[in-house]
């Protein structure tokens, strides 16, 4: 169950962005409370997810540490880790536009969509009767709705040495020009309505922040 939870949260967070992120041989490390990868290349069109008309030429996310409260996991929030992230962007060159490229992404935006309200679906069903799914969908559902909502609210954001640079052949062509930007830290973190950084049931809240 433990393992499905924490596939689920480094597919969805991390999937999209980064190269061949095997979760299948998760290990019973997991007993530790930390799952950590090394050395992730990010994908050429990791930006297209955001909706920008960038394209990632070449870059990397030295460390990801997953750390999930194995003694607390309904009281406690979980944390994403960043450290190292290294990436050179430049605009998406219009003469190498591929229409059947573009439709692909597009149809890809489509089925993520589909595919988190199927989730949703299924997971609200799973959690009032055993019904179709019950043999098929992952067993950690049997927890409910409420369990993977929390986590996801109270999921903690947490990167260090961030360098991004972007590279513009294109804009003033025949000119060329850089810039870039470098990140000591960067936090996300959920907070009660006076602001106040901790756990966060989400049925006790009108709203996140």
């Amino acid at each position: 169950m433990l393992e499905g939870l924490v596939a689920w949260v480094l597919n969805n967070y991390l999937g999209k962005y980064v190269e061949n992120l095997n979760t299948d041989q998760l290990s019973v490390a997991l007993l530790s409370g930390k799952v950590e990868l090394e050395n992730l290349p990010l994908k050429k069109d990791a930006l297209r997810h955001l909706g920008l008309p960038v394209e990632i030429k070449a870059g990397f996310i030295g460390k990801v540490q997953l750390q999930v409260p194995v003694r607390q996991i309904r009281s406690a929030p979980w944390l994403i880790a960043i450290e190292n992230l290294y990436l050179v962007a430049a605009p998406v060159n219009l003469d190498e536009w591929d229409s059947t490229v573009e439709a692909h992404i597009a149809h890809e935006r489509k089925t993520a969509l589909l595919d988190a309200l199927e989730a949703q679906w299924r997971a609200e069903h799973e959690a009032r009767d055993a019904g179709y799914y019950a043999a098929s969908y992952s067993t950690w559902l049997s927890y409910g709705t409420g369990l993977l909502a929390n986590i996801v609210e109270n999921l903690q954001l947490k990167l260090t040495d961030v360098h991004i640079r972007y590279e513009d052949a294109v804009t003033c062509a025949p000119q060329r020009f850089a810039c870039g930007l470098t990140v000591q830290s960067l936090a996300a973190e959920s907070c009660d309505a006076n602001w106040v950084r901790g756990f966060t049931l989400l049925a006790d809240a009108d709203c996140s922040f």
